[in-house]
């Protein structure tokens, strides 16, 4: 079921297959019969020559689910961030995001060598909240009478590293307010803006609109094949358009099926993310009260949380080896903290499975 060999540089345990009980990511599982079903009524068209209606049906509802002009559907959410930073006017300026965040840790800097923009790292709170009064001050900071220039503003939400946390929108607003006061731009990585609006109880929009630009994500909690939205104004996204049709990203041919399911998606499957935070509370209150696992429980407000095994003395990737060796996937953020994620696919019996995994390693581990 699983190797012995771990990958180097990610170090997670190597799977010879999914595991049985799958909790790493949400992207692992397989689309559901709904999805497939839209899927097989498709006949596709080509979505870079704009000649799929199912593609342009899937834009004209992300654009105005997150309170947008007009969007584009790509095959990531990463092609997103990469052509907002690449179309907007940031050579030689500088992007503040949040020390952790998914765009610097996971993108191998893509920020500068795709834009040539310098990453500026602000360290949030536990939510992964940077203070805008230190945005604000690191905007400022000058050495030799200078100033660097800022062009954007990057905010994550929900953050991945920080165990799925929410902004609100109040605090989106703010920020969005104090980029232009500095005249840059507001980018929101919203992979999963979905799970933040249904914890808070508002549209999406509400958490998307005061940004300049938004990327969603169509296949985590939402559970589609494929597929992210970038969001902005009909004019960015036009240029943005042309940009991706010259760097390859917008050519997803059979596009449609896709889109398809990328409906569903949205329509459908946004209502039920709220199961799957009251079942990552579930998990995740559980593993609080065992010896040697520590949960900060106010972190957990969607469907992914973040786990320390430094009280155990193992590391995260040795527990990890530990639960595998009874089927269960979890995915190594650092080496003292593990993350896991659910889903539509994952029920509440999958849910008490990885409880009674858990229970038995780390009952082992204190014999």
């Amino acid at each position: 079921m699983i190797s012995t060999s771990v990958a180097h540089k990610s170090q997670q345990v190597a799977w010879k297959a999914p595991p049985p009980l799958d909790l790493r990511y949400e992207v692992t599982h397989k689309p559901t019969p709904e999805m497939w079903e839209a899927m097989m009524r498709v006949t596709p068209g080509m979505a870079s020559a704009r000649q799929d209606p199912v593609v342009d049906e899937l834009e004209s509802l992300v654009a105005t689910m997150t309170g947008k002009e007009a969007a584009l559907f790509l095959p990531t959410t990463t092609n997103g961030t990469v052509l907002a930073l690449m179309h907007s006017d940031l050579r030689a300026k500088r992007v503040v995001m949040e020390a952790r965040c998914h765009m610097y840790w996971v993108e191998q800097l893509h920020v500068s060598h795709l834009s040539g923009a310098a990453p500026l790292l602000v360290r949030g709170d536990k939510f992964g909240a940077m203070d805008p009064e230190e945005v604000e001050a690191a905007i400022n900071e000058t050495a030799y009478g200078y100033t660097h220039p800022t062009g954007m503003i990057c905010l994550e939400n929900t953050h991945n590293v920080c165990g799925g946390t929410v902004l609100d929108g109040e605090y989106t607003r703010r920020m969005s307010a104090l980029a232009h006061q500095y005249g840059a731009e507001l980018f929101l990585d919203g992979a999963r803006v979905f799970n933040a609006a249904v914890a808070l109880g508002v549209p999406v929009k509400e958490l998307a609109s005061p940004a300049d630009h938004v990327v969603v994500s169509l296949n985590k909690g939402l559970g589609a094949p494929l597929g992210g939205v970038l969001c902005s104004s009909e004019k960015f996204i036009e240029g943005v358009r042309a940009l991706a049709k010259r760097t390859g990203m917008i050519s997803i041919h059979k596009a449609g099926l896709f889109a398809a399911a990328g409906i569903i998606a949205v329509q459908k499957m946004y209502h039920g993310l709220e199961d799957d935070h009251r079942r990552a509370r579930r998990l995740a209150t559980e593993l609080a009260e065992m010896d040697g696992l520590e949960v900060d429980l106010d972190t957990v407000q969607t469907n992914l949380f973040r786990v320390s095994t430094a009280a155990s003395g193992l590391t995260a990737l040795d527990l990890a080896h530990r639960v595998a060796a009874h089927g269960l996937g979890i995915h190594v953020l650092e080496p003292y903290a593990f993350k896991m994620s659910l889903c539509y696919a994952i029920d509440d019996a999958q849910v008490e499975q990885a409880v009674d995994i858990f229970r038995q390693v780390m009952a082992d581990i204190r014999r």
